[in-house]
């Protein structure tokens, strides 16, 4: 993806617990960035928060970069940069293109601070077994307090980018033991500094799930296909041998 499109600038954190030979691949380009600040990321925990700012936080270091895109390895360009960057231009300064709703059955997450959030056994019995008093909790006691929430995966010019990354020093101490922060965290700036943002609750990337799946589904090639004509920027998850026959239809060039 790098290799063909050396105008563009791409910035990747590695999981601390992964071998980094995994990426050996990537030394020598010119356009791609390895960080060196390599964080042991837990699903569902902080530690995913603490790996996007340090990405933002590098991509913002350089001047020139005026749009900003969060993807995963599984996650597929489908439209040109141009394409992409036409379509935020016309959206406004401060254009956030995020997922964004109020989910009661959700609030749990964020109104309670638990022992096992960002811990090895977040997802072992015992963790869920908290997790499931936190959520009865939620039930019976009366609350008031909103809970935002959305997928992690977004996209921002440089202004909303860097008022994201600005206001995450004050919503760290919230958060930090929250479960599943990455679906709510900035969601919750988001909102804070709506009158500041031109907020788009439409991350413009399609994501699938099974019924009641945690995870998203894997993307078939005609799946894939249909997305790119239904003007999704993105599509995740995606096999590389799918992201390939993507590419290779019609001449089709990878377009990031």
């Amino acid at each position: 993806m790098a290799q063909r499109a050396p105008q563009h600038h791409f910035y990747v954190h590695y999981d601390a617990k992964s071998d980094a030979g995994g990426i050996a691949f990537l030394n020598g380009l010119p356009n791609v960035s390895v960080l060196p600040q390599r964080i042991d990321v837990r699903w569902g925990g902080f530690s995913m928060i603490e790996a996007t700012l340090a990405l933002m936080q590098a991509a913002l270091a350089q001047p020139q970069h005026q749009y900003f895109h969060l993807m995963s390895g599984d996650c597929l360009p489908l439209q040109t940069p141009e394409t992409i960057e036409r379509q935020m231009a016309a959206a406004g300064a401060g254009c956030l293109f995020l997922t964004c709703e109020n989910v009661p059955r959700l609030r749990y997450r964020v109104r309670f601070s638990l022992p096992h959030a960002d811990t090895s056994w977040q997802r072992s019995l015992t963790g869920k077994c908290l997790t499931k008093a936190a959520q009865c909790a939620d039930r019976l006691l009366p609350s008031r307090q909103t809970a935002w929430a959305g997928s992690q995966w977004f996209s921002a010019d440089r202004a909303a980018l860097q008022l994201l990354l600005d206001a995450a020093a004050d919503m760290r101490p919230f958060f930090r033991h929250k479960l599943c922060p990455d679906e709510h965290f900035f969601q919750f700036i988001a909102q804070r500094h709506a009158a500041q943002l031109a907020l788009h609750n439409d991350n413009r990337r399609c994501i699938r799930f099974a019924h009641g799946a945690n995870h998203p589904d894997w993307q078939t090639l005609p799946q894939v296909q249909a997305a790119f004509e239904q003007g999704f920027w993105f599509v995740r998850k995606v096999r590389p041998d799918v992201m390939q026959a993507f590419w290779a239809q019609d001449g089709r060039q990878n377009p990031s």
